[in-house]
């Protein structure tokens, strides 16, 4: 369970790292299966679902509940992001602590294969914690943030194959 936790911090002090960078990730490579979503819609619908559940996943694991394995809602790109999030929050000592909530999220574009979503992240009852236990939330961080998704479709179903920070609007 303690493993559980750690990785749990690991996740969610992965998903605090990518809300304070400024950096963007490169585009990615979708594999979608021959399958594919059905339509626009059933494509925005799998990937605010896929979203929600990883945040929600993030969410239980922070708290010690039992839930599935954020990481198990990620692929390519997200898939690797999360990784090293994660090696780098273990290595500095740093953690989230409290809720990332989500606001809204709004569809930007699909096709059969992919679905691309804006989400409006509220972080005002989050803050980023030390080892030590000091709070190190830096002062003027936003109390949103804006990210875009990308969800692409698998022979598992939709998984998050990118998540950038956005030029939207929260």
């Amino acid at each position: 369970m303690d493993r559980m936790r750690h990785r749990a911090g690991a996740m969610l002090g992965a998903l605090a790292i990518a809300l304070l960078a400024s950096g963007c990730t490169p585009e990615p490579t979708p594999t979608p299966s021959p399958t594919g979503f059905a339509s626009e819609e059933e494509a925005f619908a799998a990937a605010e679902a896929t979203y929600r559940a990883y945040v929600d996943a993030v969410s239980a694991l922070q708290t010690g509940m039992q839930a599935i394995d954020p990481s198990k809602l990620l692929v390519g790109q997200a898939l690797d992001d999360d990784l090293a999030s994660a090696r780098e929050l273990e290595a500095t000592g740093k953690r989230l602590e409290g809720p990332v909530g989500i606001a809204r999220i709004n569809p930007l574009d699909a096709t059969t294969s992919a679905a691309t979503i804006h989400a409006c992240l509220d972080l005002s009852r989050s803050r980023v914690i030390e080892s030590s236990g000091e709070d190190v939330t830096p002062s003027d961080r936003p109390s949103s943030f804006s990210v875009e998704i990308v969800a692409i479709w698998t022979p598992d179903g939709a998984r998050i194959s990118s998540s950038q920070p956005s030029e939207h609007s929260c």
